[in-house]
């Protein structure tokens, strides 16, 4: 992969001091010994230059004849650097090189992109997608959504663009649609020789077999055959190992580029709509919807759970839905849930630990609970826009709802949850016990993790259902005389987005569960789930990352940040992130998670790290960030591992002292001496609008556009048993 130069913010050349000295002479060096301020631990170490000569020169005055005492200036004893001076010292040559950088990039030829192993795809780092997408690049869009976070996690793992992936897929099996043998005996979803799949066959999802007719396995095979073929040095050197015809190669690529050439964020949209849970427990059953949404239909009493983790956004009743709660997740996409029997009054939420000492942030304020009196004028607090009384309605929509919903300011005081009733407000599979959380009342603002017990579908739907047709259909499947549903809708991420069919994003979201990736019997969720590789780590649900971070002893995390995740409240990317980077041979040291931290940044924006997106790296392998940053420091090695994530999992902000050319999320800040922070774009913005409310990722009319061309596409059938080409694998199963 082509990466752009990176500018160190923090290295200070000690040849041009070198030069000074010698040119001020003795006396100059002694004067500059003196007034010049430590250099941080962030610079190289300079050499101060000798004010002896150690050779003469004709005409120079060490040629008069006789004994020269040269008298050595007393040294300057300079005093200890304070952490202040540090973060000042810091902060000065940050600005020094950032202007160095400027006037570096601005006279930087353009980055020659033709050299990139994707020869004009370019690399995750160098991708340009479409400002505004066309209908007919919607009309053309033919990916299954649920296969994209397969193809991004095989991608990352293996070091492939997933567009690549994707389009090998689409011309060999139609996504999947067309699985016949061919005449020279391909088989499965990538088409692969049966001596080949031997031999680069993959249990990706872990179910004991490599099975060529299950997507996840043949997707990651291959990811992995590309890599062998030698794709990181040409892509169409192992495109033409994959299929040996230049037509072959041209016309992957060609499809590539298509899809790599939509914006990031309609697919990282789609990819988090497509990463959900089912939002009805039990058995359940569903017919084709509409941009109104769909009733989903279930047995009384089943639980309307959160589908992802996110901020109610509103709660209620009224004449069309009845009782109906609205969630956003982190993604900005909306969902409605609607004729509800009753609305849950309370969920989960962290239990806080008022011994838990604050870890440093990025901002030494910290939000105000209700009830306190507003900051006198001109101080700290007041820049940081903090409400005294947040739940007031004109505080709350202009920016307290984020404050509530972050420190918890309600009215009502925490309740303990009761022995055995932890079942009453999460949905399973869940890793938490009940010491870990306490109950808030679920309301407007309210923050909820993913498979939170939103409200309850009994009879009350009865006096919503007009379609007799779809009601006999669900009563004859579910085996009910007048079974009960919920209203359920999506509203996808950016402003003025319409409402969408669920339909495709349902059925995506069971085809998720058939091909065993998420499901709670997988091995993957299990003890075996230590030998998971990169690429099945960036698969597994948020309950699975949630038990394997806290277990792994290669995160040093603070006790109130494992409170954090314990309690549900990180975000599953931040999660993935961790355990992407142990996987591949880091041992980290997480200093700043959710708590602890201040609500606001410096700069005054509202921090990622206040809805559980971000984190914050202080040390990597036991080797400090403080005075390792620059090229080839442990710092850059880690950014750059950062940087080959894809699609979803690919970071909003990377902030260090270094800036890399040609990123999109790499930033340089003077204050970030000390450690890296890995943050993702919340779903919620701090006044409750959606983190793509700047511009939305497609003109409304288009949504509908997508979703209907969604909508068209035939979904492949995943088998849930192996096929008869699978090969079974030993996997060995650590004992608890």
């Amino acid at each position: 992969m082509v990466v752009g130069r990176s500018t160190n913010a923090a290295t200070v050349s000690a040849a041009a001091i070198a030069v000074a000295a010698a040119i001020a002479g003795p006396a100059g060096a002694a004067d500059s010994a003196a007034s010049t301020e430590t250099t941080p631990a962030t610079s190289p170490t300079t050499t101060t230059p000798t004010t002896t000569p150690t050779t003469t020169t004709p005409g120079d005055l060490g040629t008069i004849p006789g004994t020269v005492e040269v008298t050595t200036p007393p040294k300057v004893k300079k005093p200890k650097q304070t952490a202040a001076d540090k973060r000042r010292e810091a902060a000065r040559l940050f600005l020094i090189e950032r202007r160095k950088a400027s006037q570096k990039l601005s006279a930087q030829t353009k980055l020659d992109i033709a050299s990139s192993p994707f020869a004009g795809l370019g690399s995750p780092l160098m991708t340009a997608p479409l400002a505004n997408v066309s209908n007919a690049a919607l009309d053309s869009f033919r990916v299954p959504p649920f296969l994209l976070p397969i193809y991004q996690a095989a991608g990352v793992e293996y070091g492939i663009r997933w567009e690549v992936l994707a389009a090998i897929n689409e011309i060999e099996t139609d996504y999947g649609r067309n699985l016949s043998t061919s005449s020279a005996g391909a088989m499965g979803w990538m088409q692969f020789m049966p001596g080949t799949w031997e031999t680069y066959g993959v249990d990706a999802n872990h179910d004991g077999v490599k099975d060529p007719n299950n997507p996840v396995d043949a997707i990651f095979a291959a990811a992995r055959y590309l890599k062998a073929s030698g794709a990181n040095t040409s892509i169409e050197k192992a495109l033409f190992s994959y299929n040996h015809a230049d037509w072959y190669v041209a016309d992957v690529l060609k499809r590539a580029k298509a899809l790599a050439a939509l914006p990031a964020d309609l697919i990282s949209a789609l990819t988090g709509l497509t990463m959900g849970r089912s939002p009805i427990t039990g058995t359940s059953t569903y017919s084709k919807g509409g941009s109104s949404g769909v009733a989903i239909y279930g047995q009384s009493g089943a639980a309307a759970v959160a589908v992802q983790d996110g901020q109610v956004v509103e709660i209620g009743r009224n004449k069309k839905l009845g009782n109906f709660v609205r969630l956003r997740d982190v993604y900005g996409n909306t969902y409605t849930y609607g004729q509800l029997d009753s609305i849950a009054s309370q969920h989960v939420v962290p239990r806080t630990d008022a011994t838990t000492t604050p870890v440093k942030s990025e901002s030494s304020a910290v939000a105000v609970p209700a009830q306190t009196s507003a900051a006198p004028s001109g101080s700290a607090a007041g820049k940081e826009r903090l409400f005294a009384e947040p739940q007031r309605p004109a505080s709350y929509s202009a920016g307290g709802s984020a404050q509530v919903a972050a420190t918890g300011a309600v009215a009502d005081a925490a309740t303990n949850v009761g022995s055995g009733e932890l079942g009453l407000y999460l949905a399973a599979p869940y890793s938490l016990r009940r010491d870990q959380v306490a109950l808030r009342p679920l309301r407007k603002g309210s923050q909820v993790i993913a498979g939170t017990i939103l409200g309850r579908v009994g009879a009350a739907s009865l006096a919503y259902d007009k379609n007799d047709s779809a009601t006999q259909k669900a009563a004859k499947k579910l085996g009910l005389a007048q079974p009960p549903h919920l209203r359920f809708e999506i509203r996808p991420a950016g402003t003025g987005a319409p409402r969408i069919d669920p339909t495709p994003i349902l059925d995506g979201w069971k085809l998720l569960t058939t091909s065993d990736v998420y499901r709670a019997s997988s091995p993957m969720l299990g003890s075996s789930a230590g030998k998971a590789t990169i690429g099945q780590i960036l698969l597994m649900s948020k309950e699975a990352l949630e038990r394997r971070v806290l277990a792994d002893p290669a995160l040093d995390i603070y006790a109130c940040g494992r409170q954090d995740i314990q309690a549900g409240v990180i975000d599953r990317r931040v999660l993935a992130t961790m355990e992407f980077l142990a996987s591949s041979g880091d041992k980290l040291s997480i200093t700043s998670l959710n708590c602890g931290h201040g609500f606001f940044t410096a700069s005054g924006n509202v921090s990622e790290h206040s809805s559980g997106n971000a984190m914050d790296i202080a040390s990597v392998n036991g080797i400090s960030i403080m005075g390792n940053q620059g090229d080839g420091s442990i710092t850059d090695k880690t950014v750059r591992k950062l940087l080959t994530l894809q699609g979803t999992i690919k970071p909003h902000q990377i902030i260090t002292l270094m800036q890399y050319a040609g990123t999109d999320n790499t930033y340089a800040m003077g204050d970030h001496d000390d450690h890296i922070h890995v943050g993702f774009q919340p779903g919620i913005g701090a006044t409750g609008a959606t983190g793509a409310s700047a511009a939305a990722v497609l003109a409304p009319s288009q949504w509908g556009r997508l979703v209907g061309r969604l909508d068209a596409i035939e979904n492949p059938n995943v088998s849930m048993t192996p096929s008869r080409y699978s090969v079974k694998v030993r996997v060995k199963v650590r004992q608890p």
